[in-house]
């Protein structure tokens, strides 16, 4: 059943190329002008060097005729006859010749290099005409191949970017379904695959269509008997190249997705080395990324072999076509003499070009097709829907902190994790959420943070339903502080400037004071410029915690989000993290999930949470006096 469903994929993925080619084409519109027309220039000046082939081979073979030969308008001041019923295409052949001869003449005396010979002159002419149609050639050389690669990088940065901005924008469940490896792999190696692609087709697609169109110009006007070559040799050259190309794209895809599954081996290398070495996994995880990597290789083979294919096809069409021109010329200057033999130079140069010609634009059609390949990759993720959350809803300029629960469910596909769950909160309060793992705490602060929505259920705030709401409005009123904090790879000033862009250095340092993290910032050489490290590499995870908590403060939230925000610190920075997090609660609404019974003592709402369900909510002297689930998990923690 999947077999056949493989075109239709195919196509959409060609179709989905050339709509993104297209609309770049669109969008840089003057870019792609500049571009054609230097490939104009560079298909004239490589192929006028070929026209000197006709009078330097009839000056070598002695075949120019006597100036007797020269018609109107020349004729008149020279005072000589015109030749009896001449043939148009040789008296326009002969005419080039002998004006050639004169301009050679003068040419080589103006330069001080004439020769008694008149035909040493023309030779001496075609090699500086050749010259500066070469200087010429590679000024317009250089513009095409600079601004066709520049067009090509532009396309792709363009899509990276957009593939990164889709990436915000999805909702958090997508992830939750991915594998990072394979999506940095479509980011930096798909991408990587196209923008190869792009370069390589945007120096051919172009330059070598016109020098082929160039070659039938010259073979239409010298010997137009071998035109029939043409028609002959491209379908003979260009069956096989489609053919092969589909191969390519399908292997091509299959290929990168393979690379996407061993760069996730990679990755799990990486990020999981401490328990590779710890459970000693070392040849295990490295048999795994042996395979994964076989698998790539045995792909990509396949791909190369279809290319090859194609270009050995495209190479054997090409020879039946040169065996045709060759008999055909034989027979058109042997049998009819119908040409002169010095056009059969003019044509055997150009028709020689042209395998080269068709080659590169084989290979850029096959480029393009791993191009469709890995866009096929990237187009599944750009298709896939942008978070819900994120559109539309009512302004709002301030958030008070009320909060309510009105019988909220949701769940993961079938299976649901929160089961009616009801709860009022006023605005200031402290809730803490308590219960085993699995119990739908972390799930029950996404949905108050709205990284989702329910299935089922309102949750408002100040009476509002949330779904209702703008949320940049509404997170700008917000700030969450994690178990595992995370900072950026900048400086600690920028890592603090994130809870609020435009703060002052004064309101950075107030916010990092109320951390308990600014008398340890001075202690660095560099102070508040003092780079924090790949994810905080070079703090500890107390320091670490402080300045997340301080960007809390300095965002001024008016909703509190602390999941287990002391869980994985050592006593000493367990006792800093939770004074910083006493004085940024105070005064705010407040969502706490804590393992640890004793941080949260103080709360004015313990919410106990079993299988989704809400089983116990009160004070903590409440719930104690209720000798229920709370009391006995506090006392299995006591003991």
């Amino acid at each position: 059943m999947s077999q056949p469903q493989q075109p239709s994929q195919n196509d959409g993925s060609v179709r989905a190329l050339l709509r993104r080619l297209w609309a770049a084409i669109v969008r840089y519109r003057a870019l792609v002008g500049a571009m054609v027309v230097f490939a104009v220039l560079e298909t004239i000046f490589t192929k006028l060097p070929l026209v000197l082939v006709k009078p330097l081979m009839g000056e070598l073979a002695g075949a120019v005729e006597e100036p007797k030969l020269i018609p109107d308008p020349w004729l008149a001041p020279l005072g000589r006859p015109l030749p009896a019923e001449p043939d148009l295409i040789d008296e326009v052949t002969r005419d080039f010749n002998l004006v050639f001869r004169d301009f050679a003449q003068w040419l080589t005396q103006g330069l001080g290099i004439a020769f008694e010979s008149p035909s040493m002159n023309v030779v001496i002419a075609c090699g500086l005409v050749a010259i500066l149609c070469g200087a010429f050639g590679a000024v317009t050389i250089y513009f095409v191949q600079t601004i066709s690669r520049f067009f090509a990088v532009r396309v792709v940065a363009g899509l990276r970017c957009e593939l990164a901005n889709h990436f915000l924008r999805l909702p958090l469940r997508f992830y939750g379904r991915q594998r990072m490896g394979e999506m940095i792999s479509k980011i930096t190696n798909d991408t990587a695959v196209m923008q190869r692609s792009f370069e390589l087709a945007a120096d051919h697609i172009i330059v070598d269509p016109l020098m082929i169109l160039g070659n039938v110009v010259l073979l239409a006007y010298f010997v137009p008997q071998a035109i029939i070559v043409l028609v002959i040799m491209v379908p003979l050259m260009a069956i096989p190249m489609y053919r092969q190309g589909r191969k390519v794209q399908k292997r091509s895809t299959r290929s990168l997705a393979a690379m996407g599954e061993a760069t996730e081996s990679l990755n799990q290398i990486l990020t999981g080395i401490r328990t590779v070495k710890a459970f000693q996994l070392e040849d295990q995880r490295y048999q795994d990324y042996v395979s994964s990597t076989d698998t790539f290789l045995e792909r990509t083979r396949r791909m190369l072999r279809a290319k090859g294919r194609s270009i050995a096809q495209t190479f054997f069409g090409y020879q039946i076509g040169f065996a045709v021109l060759l008999g055909l010329l034989g027979y058109v200057v042997l049998v009819e003499q119908s040409i002169d033999f010095t056009d059969v130079g003019v044509a055997l140069v150009p028709l020689s070009t042209t395998y080269q010609h068709v080659k590169r634009m084989t290979r850029s059609y096959h480029v393009l097709m791993e191009s469709a390949g890995a866009l096929q990759g990237i187009e599944e993720i750009l298709q896939t829907a942008a978070d819900p959350t994120q559109q539309g809803g009512k302004p709002i300029d301030t958030v008070r902190g009320r909060v309510d629960l009105e019988d909220v469910w949701f769940g993961y596909g079938d299976e649901s994790v929160l089961r009616g769950v009801s709860l009022a909160v006023q605005a200031g309060q402290t809730v803490a959420f308590v219960g085993p793992s699995g119990a739908g705490k972390s799930t029950l602060l996404d949905l108050l943070m709205r990284f989702h929505d329910p299935s089922r259920g309102i949750v408002r705030v100040d009476g509002m339903d949330l779904r209702e709401i703008r949320l940049a409005d509404f997170r700008a009123q917000t700030a969450v502080v994690s178990q595992q904090a995370f900072l950026f790879n900048t400086s600690i000033r920028d890592n603090i400037a994130y809870g609020r862009m435009g703060a002052s250095q004064e309101e950075i340092e107030a916010a990092a004071r109320a951390a308990n993290i600014h008398e340890f910032i001075l202690t660095l050489p560099d102070g508040y410029d003092t780079l924090a490290g790949e994810r905080g590499g070079n703090l500890s995870g107390g320091q670490m915690q402080r300045i997340t908590i301080a960007r809390a403060i300095l965002r001024n939230p008016a909703i509190l989000f602390l999941d287990e925000a002391t869980s994985a610190l050592d006593s000493e920075s367990e006792e800093l993290v939770q004074r910083a997090l006493d004085g940024l609660r105070a005064g705010r609404t407040s969502f706490v999930i804590a393992h640890r019974l004793s941080t949260i003592a103080d709360a004015d709402l313990i919410v106990v949470l079993d299988q989704g369900k809400v089983v116990e909510v009160g004070s903590h002297a409440e719930l104690i006096e209720k000798d229920g689930v709370y009391k006995r998990m506090r006392d299995l923690q006591t003991a």
